[in-house]
């Protein structure tokens, strides 16, 4: 975490020196609030109807932009996004009697993004992409049937994380408006303890974040 502090305000320091000799450098502050379309199953979890647990959820997110070229700019993301799960879809995925206990899956996420802009008047077409960290929160999910009992745990420390976006922004003035889907990818570690044995085992999560943003240049 600390490493993509230092390389976001490097990266600022590095291209304010370029701004200031070839393009008005330009900072933009968004925040934003939408929908995330979830992953369909957790842990390696499948639901019997193919259709997954994991409900759509809201999300919630702030970015930096700074542009220093007509076309290209550098930012960083913060943002967070919650889903519900549905218990009675993964006790269905069982063939025996089971019962299941378990929370929404919240996570906290922080990427260094690079801008691909494309100007056409008031509007501003974007691609970005964006590298960083995650941080689930602390989930639990407990499962119990004929056969035992065992309890599924992830979150709690950082994982590496990855997205794309694209986006699009309109000028008025000083106050921007816009619209971004961003894909966000990561691979978190899930803990089994299934009968007093524990295993451990890594899936890769991704999934869609549609937001509606406002914000303001300075």
């Amino acid at each position: 975490m600390s490493r993509l502090v230092l390389l976001l305000a490097f990266l600022a320091v590095s291209f304010h020196a370029v701004a200031q000799n070839n393009f008005t450098l330009q900072h933009s502050l968004y925040a934003g609030a939408g929908i995330s379309v979830a992953p369909e199953d957790l842990a390696g979890i499948e639901s019997i109807d193919d259709k997954g647990y994991v409900q759509n959820g809201p999300t919630i997110a702030l970015n930096y932009m700074a542009r220093f070229h007509r076309f290209i700019a550098i930012g960083a993301t913060i943002g967070h996004s919650r889903n519900n799960l549905n218990a009675l879809a993964v006790a269905q995925s069982f063939s025996s009697a089971t019962s299941v206990q378990t929370e929404p899956y919240r996570l906290t996420f922080l990427m260094a993004d690079v801008y691909g802009l494309f100007p056409v008047k008031q509007w501003q077409f974007y691609a970005k992409g964006g590298l960083g960290s995650m941080l689930p929160d602390v989930w639990e999910m407990k499962i119990r049937n004929d056969v035992g009992s065992g309890t599924i745990k992830s979150g709690g420390k950082f994982e590496p994380a990855y997205a794309t976006a694209l986006g699009v922004n309109y000028n008025f003035g000083k106050i921007n408006l816009g619209l971004e889907s961003a894909l966000l990818s990561s691979e978190p570690e899930f803990e089994f303890e299934l009968n007093g044995a524990v295993t451990y085992k890594k899936q890769w999560l991704s999934a869609f974040n549609h937001v509606v943003k406002g914000g303001f240049r300075f």
